[in-house]
């Protein structure tokens, strides 16, 4: 992990999301970028200067932009980390993914507003990278009590698809010093017997035979209230799904399934999308 990617509203949830993302950066010594945003009533970047003033509110909210992303940059620049700061105009929803590939981001950490979903220009770029994204998305709602993660739950159907992706949460975990707890969710519409499921989680763990984790099996009526259930019983700090958008449940948790467990769980939950 190198390179950090914070898209910002300077809300609260957005606040939670800096929050989470420095302690992230200053683990993983990555630098860190603050991304914000702003929709316009023209195109403000080929604007004439002398015309500025006919959009009054505009301006004013451009210059207090600015002044956010100037003190987000240089609060990361106290604790000693490289950053820096970008202010978008116009260009919406495929800008992050842009941005992304552009700057060579390889995490992107976001807030969620909750119950309320995926509202706002955030909100809906939140709902975008989950689906979207090629690099990995944590997605967080509330402030945890502190930002230490001991236990990592990482729920799949454990395809071989998704073996390559996973390293990133093995690295992820060697950087948290964090237990990964591995989960099948069991359910009436794909239910694998426990033998079965347990060969799929030793096939799929073959290429990481250095490394210690805890296999789990879950009984539930969906994916969602498995995972809710098991993370609530077993003090898990941080849950990582793994969504490819073609596959559907018989291979990979489906994107409902990721944005159903992010609206209904208050633990952050971290997208890999194959």
């Amino acid at each position: 992990m190198k390179n950090i990617l914070v898209p910002t509203d300077f809300s609260e949830c957005a606040q939670i999301a800096t929050e989470f993302a420095l302690e992230i950066a200053k683990k993983a010594n990555a630098e860190i970028h603050f991304l914000h945003l702003i929709m316009t009533p023209v195109d403000w970047v080929n604007l004439p200067k002398e015309q500025e003033d006919n959009f009054h509110e505009t301006k004013k909210e451009i210059g207090y932009a600015k002044g956010e992303l100037a003190k987000l940059t240089r609060r990361a620049e106290k604790m000693g980390l490289k950053s820096k700061h970008f202010l978008v105009f116009d260009k919406g929803r495929e800008e992050i993914d842009l941005h992304t590939k552009h700057h060579k981001h390889d995490f992107i950490v976001m807030g969620s507003n909750g119950e309320k979903g995926y509202k706002g220009v955030l909100g809906s770029n939140t709902q975008r990278l989950v689906r979207k994204s090629n690099v990995p998305v944590l997605v967080i709602k509330q402030k945890p009590e502190n930002f230490e993660i001991k236990n990592i739950l990482f729920a799949s159907t454990f395809n071989k698809d998704a073996i390559q992706s996973f390293k990133q949460i093995v690295d992820f975990a060697k950087l948290m010093k964090a237990q990964i707890h591995l989960l099948n969710v069991n359910t009436p519409a794909n239910f694998k017997e426990t033998g079965e499921a347990i060969a799929n989680m030793e096939a799929f763990l073959k290429p990481y035979p250095n490394n210690t984790y805890q296999t789990n099996i879950i009984n539930a009526l969906t994916e969602e209230r498995g995972i809710n259930k098991f993370s609530h019983e077993n003090e898990i700090d941080v849950i990582v799904l793994a969504t490819h958008g073609k596959s559907g449940l018989k291979k990979l948790l489906s994107p409902s399934i990721t944005e159903n467990v992010i609206n209904e769980s208050d633990l952050p939950v971290i997208t890999l999308h194959l």
